[in-house]
């Protein structure tokens, strides 16, 4: 398989019709956000962020945080604006942390 560096990679794209520009921006936007859920995670939480191409609509993306200190609790929307949606899962996901201060995650 022939191994393209990114430019190469997202003008194969662009070639193909594809714009990733856009969705660039947005992951771009989140790498923090997403390094803070990777450290829940890595403390026994979960995190999954799907991006679905089929949904009718712009929400194309789905933010789901469940385990560790949330217990029962659990945090999952859809939408457009990835940022949001990890902004608002960290917020949720922040608050039992401050109510149960000095227990592990898991």
């Amino acid at each position: 398989m022939n191994q393209l560096d990114d430019e190469a990679m997202f003008s194969a794209l662009g070639e193909a019709g594809v714009d990733a520009s856009s969705a660039v921006s947005a992951w771009t936007q989140s790498a923090s956000l997403l390094a803070a859920l990777d450290a829940i995670g890595r403390m026994g939480g979960h995190t999954l962020v799907k991006i679905d191409g089929e949904r009718d609509g712009s929400q194309v993306y789905t933010v789901l945080v469940s385990g560790g200190r949330l217990g029962s609790d659990h945090f999952r929307r859809d939408g457009d604006d990835l940022p949001t949606l990890l902004r608002e899962a960290l917020r949720l996901g922040v608050a039992p942390l401050r109510q149960r201060q000095g227990v592990g995650f898991s």
